[in-house]
């Protein structure tokens, strides 16, 4: 069972009641007090105030009854406490006979019916509904009709009669089981409850914690312990210094008992007191430039802006992984990650998570030529593995002996352990040993993975002594940075998966035909009896979510493209994906809807996160139009991750390493990394060898415009001096064909140079070039390229070229003879001037506000600067600083609508307008002999 306290349910935490010093506490005589031996103490099953887990009685108002009454002389401990239903408890405090009921809102109504002790907490009340009831709630007036269920007696009934509530739509309840049983069977409408406690009850009663969503938010209110009128005025008065002396008193870290109990239970609070430690692991988590990031830690970032934690990566700390498992198991309040779960690490922490999956490997010098067949080979050779590690327990499972594992305290020791001979192998995470070789050896490409252990997911781990409150918090909160999507369709996580590990080909593990087989299955169900069939779909429930293969499973749109059910995301229910894009910027439910209206099934391709494996992945969707029960007509849905083709079967061989795409791709990211830090800061990373422009025989080389070399990162000798006359060994002027091409709007140039990943022996160049801006220039390339790339075919066709520069310069022309407004609405026309199939004009503003985009109308209006392609080029902010400074060329990979809107690679042209817009146009290479 969970328990669930996300920080912005609870309002803003007031300040404790009463000014006592600390001499005034002293002098209070709070330890003479007389504590009634008659009296008697009721409660509510109200979490995080007083709430029964496993038998035990527990919250906020029952630790802070212990302290307050143990401060008084005698403490009533939680056995004591009765707990019941509210009425019963309400009822018993009004009659008298000695009794405190806590937790109870103050109210005007109650203030002469009882006397009082506090403030607790606040609490804010809400009104929840069911996912798939479509009700919105923008104000009291739009709750006319809608029935209300309330638990009698309570202090949402005030609130609801004071909004204007009619009495007659009240449904009152004595407990909450009731309520969302009739919530569950459409008796009532609305449910009225403090947030954090009908989020528990929610979790309790359905299995899920996001059954409900929020529809309307009434009052913040505070609470507190109510006493009978008969308990002598001198107790309570005594109970409130009590209270206000735990508020005050501070231990020597400057921590009162009040905050450390608020800490136990409010999420915000107590998350933001733990002690968080990670290790050196690249790309999930490092240091770079003094500060800690990577994956897990924008991840983490995510969970404490989702929760309301005052904490950031500065927070974090980066120690050996041995320490961290040591402070972790020692009961210090400690957060480690990034941790892959075991057997043997099971009992020894609690655990959050999983949040991305990676792949342990073997890696080893090209030149050893070790072949690792089977688990047995392994043992034959040293290996090096980070000390206490899961690498080392992974070694330990394939039957590697413990004296041929020789253990380090970093990646970095053990990469230079591998560099110097000491060891034969080096056990670590694929992505974490690629990070560590291009930062750190002299050729990374002389390394290269020999076996593959095993792939993992990754975790945050608590240690022990943390309350399961907060862990429970964290996990629904990144279970929230997964699932909650924002105005674009996209989640948090998605953005940084996309942005640190790009999308990943999937395995298959389950069938097309299986796939097709749940959808008309799921229809037919539809079919039958709709609200039922959602009902069970949004459970999980078999056959809709495969339990042995939770990949699988079931999601219904209605044909305004609202979700309806989702066996797999119930956080998605009730939201409308008109218009909205997965994370590379493709509106795929669009595709689904017209592709449903129009041939009633098909398939669709997206990029989508895939259950319990986590991380992104090529997706394929079978759709089809049903109609249900209810005569409404809905799009089942499924879908398979797609197995990505070997690359080398769809590549012509060849001695480069590189491809033509991924030379482009390094030129245009160093372009925009070099108009956001600036000339200076750019040159510095371009001229470092072990620097994130640099990966084998690919690097950034600069010059300016008279032939003066500003960056060279293998032949540094030669930083400074003016290169125009050099020639290659055929007597070609390259360093003049370079900076020519670059000022034409940029492009490919063929040439002879020294490879320094293949000890400077000379070969055929092919490089890719840009201008800066109009004083320098930046270019990479490839070595022994390919001869039939499509894409260098079609940057060096002169006529593609000067097609694309004509076609927008004459819509250029167009908007300066129209006006700007005029010429938007010609270039969004799919039926004018501007667009001939797959060629047509598109428009931004320099913040990346789409103006013009005919195929995409949904997306006009919005913000499109962070858009990536599957090579990680942000293509709009290239645009924008190619238009800023002129014009030019650039390759991107984009939705090509003459061919149902599927990624495909482009070349296009973009050209300011003026200080305000710009526009572009491209040609899809498959387009080649259209456009040319």
């Amino acid at each position: 069972m969970y328990f669930i306290f996300i920080a912005v349910m609870f309002g803003t935490l007031l300040p404790a009641i009463g000014c006592l010093t600390g001499s005034e506490v002293e002098s209070a005589g709070l330890s003479g007090a007389t504590i009634p031996v008659d009296l008697t103490y009721y409660t509510e099953q109200l979490p995080p105030y007083n709430y029964m887990e496993n038998g035990t009685l527990q919250g906020i108002s029952v630790d802070l009854l212990e302290e307050v009454t143990g401060k008084m002389g005698k403490k009533v401990t939680r056995e004591e406490v009765n707990l019941v239903p509210w009425t019963e408890g309400y009822q018993a405090a009004l009659s008298g006979n000695n009794t405190v009921l806590f937790s109870m809102v103050r109210s005007p109504e109650r203030e002469q019916s009882f006397k009082w002790a506090g403030p607790i907490y606040s609490d804010r009340y809400v009104l929840f509904a069911r996912r798939d009831s479509g009700i919105t709630i923008e104000s009291p007036e739009d709750l006319k009709g809608y029935r209300v269920g309330v638990i009698a007696d309570d202090m949402a009934i005030r609130q609801l009669l004071d909004i204007g509530v009619n009495q007659s739509q009240l449904v009152p309840e004595s407990n909450v089981s009731a309520i969302i049983g009739g919530l569950e069977n459409n008796e009532i409408d609305l449910w009225a409850c403090s947030e954090d406690a009908g989020r528990y009850f929610t979790e309790e009663v359905t299995g899920n914690y996001y059954s409900y969503t929020v529809v309307y938010q009434l009052e913040t209110q505070d609470h507190y312990y109510a006493f009978s009128k008969d308990v002598p005025d001198s107790f309570v008065r005594s109970f409130q210094q009590a209270l206000d002396a735990v508020k005050q008193e501070k231990d020597p870290e400057g921590i009162s008992t009040y905050d450390r109990i608020l800490g136990k239970y409010i999420p915000s609070i107590g998350l933001a007191r733990l002690n968080y430690l990670t290790e050196e692991w690249a790309p999930f988590n490092y240091q770079e430039d003094g500060n800690v990031t990577g994956i897990s830690v924008e991840i983490l970032e995510a969970v404490f802006k989702n929760i309301g934690v005052n904490r950031s990566r500065a927070d974090v700390r980066i120690v050996p992984l041995a320490e961290a498992f040591q402070m972790a198991q020692n009961n210090t309040s400690t957060v480690l990650f990034s941790i892959v779960r075991t057997p043997e690490r099971e009992s020894l922490y609690k655990w959050a998570g999983p949040f991305t999956r990676a792949s342990f490997v073997l890696y080893a010098p090209v030149s050893s030529n070790i072949t690792i067949s089977s688990p047995e080979d392994i043992d034959r050779y040293r290996i090096g593995a980070v000390r206490a590690s899961i690498e080392n327990d992974l070694l330990a499972s394939q039957g590697v002996n413990e004296s041929q594992i020789i253990n380090g305290q970093t990646p970095e020791a053990l990469f230079r352990m591998l560099e110097g001979g000491q060891i034969d192998l080096w056990a670590t995470g694929d992505l974490a040993g690629r990070h560590q070789m291009l930062q750190t050896a002299a050729d990374p490409n002389a390394y290269e993975i020999v076996y593959t252990l095993s792939e993992n997911d990754f975790y945050y781990i608590f240690s022990k002594d943390v309350p399961d409150t907060l862990v429970s918090a964290f996990q629904q909160a990144l279970d929230t940075v997964r699932d909650q999507r924002d105005e674009k369709g996209v989640s948090d996580y998605e953005r940084i998966i996309y942005r640190n590990l790009g999308v990943r080909c999937a395995r298959q593990t389950f069938t097309d035909d299986k796939v097709m087989a749940l959808v008309n299955t799921t229809a037919e169900a539809i079919e039958k009896n709709a609200s039922d069939t959602f009902r069970r779909i949004n459970a999980g429930e078999a056959p809709y979510r495969d339990s042995e293969d939770p990949g699988l499973y079931a999601f219904i749109y209605d044909t305004n493209l609202t979700i309806v059910a989702h066996a797999d995301n119930i956080q998605s229910v009730g939201t409308n994906f008109r218009g909205k894009t997965d994370v590379a910027g493709k509106p795929f439910r669009d595709e689904i809807l017209e592709g449903a209206l129009k041939n009633g099934t098909g398939w669709v391709d997206y990029v989508y996160m895939r259950p319990v494996q986590t991380n992104l992945y090529y997706k394929t969707a079978y759709y089809r139009l049903t109609i249900g029960s209810d005569g409404n007509s809905y799009i089942v849905c499924s879908g398979n991750y797609k197995l990505c083709q070997n690359k080398s079967e769809a590549t012509p061989a060849n001695n480069s390493t590189a491809s033509p795409e991924e030379l482009i791709a390094l030129v245009e990211k160093s372009f925009e990394y070099a108009h956001v830090n600036g000339q200076e800061t750019a040159l510095r990373e371009f001229n470092n060898q072990t620097g994130k422009f640099v990966d084998g025989e690919l690097y950034i080389f600069a010059y300016d415009t008279n032939g003066t070399t500003l960056a060279l990162p293998f032949q540094p000798d030669i930083i400074g001096t003016n290169r125009w006359n050099v020639t290659d060994a055929n007597g070609t002027l390259f360093i003049q064909d370079l900076i020519s091409t670059a000022q034409s709007g940029g492009g490919f140039v063929r040439y002879l140079y020294a490879d320094p990943a293949d000890n400077f022996t000379v070969k055929q160049k092919l490089s890719y070039v840009m201008m800066v801006d109009n004083d320098w220039l930046i270019g990479a390339g490839i070595y022994n390229p390919p001869d039939n790339s499509s894409i260098v075919s079609v940057g060096t066709d002169p006529k593609v070229r000067d097609n694309l520069k004509s076609f927008v310069g004459a819509a250029i022309t167009y908007a300066d003879k129209n006006g700007k407004d005029a010429a938007i609405t010609e270039f969004n026309n799919q039926n004018g001037t501007f667009v001939h199939d797959s060629l047509y004009v598109y428009a931004f503003d320099y913040n990346g506000i789409t103006l013009a985009l005919p195929y995409q109308p949904q997306l006009i209006g919005t913000d499109l600067s962070d858009l990536q392609d599957p090579y990680g080029v942000n293509y709009t902010k290239v645009d924008i600083f190619l238009a800023q400074q002129g014009g030019g060329f650039l390759f991107y990979h984009y939705y090509d609508p003459a061919r149902n809107m599927t990624l495909e690679p482009k070349m296009s042209y973009v050209q300011k307008v003026d200080d305000t817009w710009w526009l572009g146009a491209g040609t899809y290479i498959k387009d080649l002999s259209q456009t040319a």
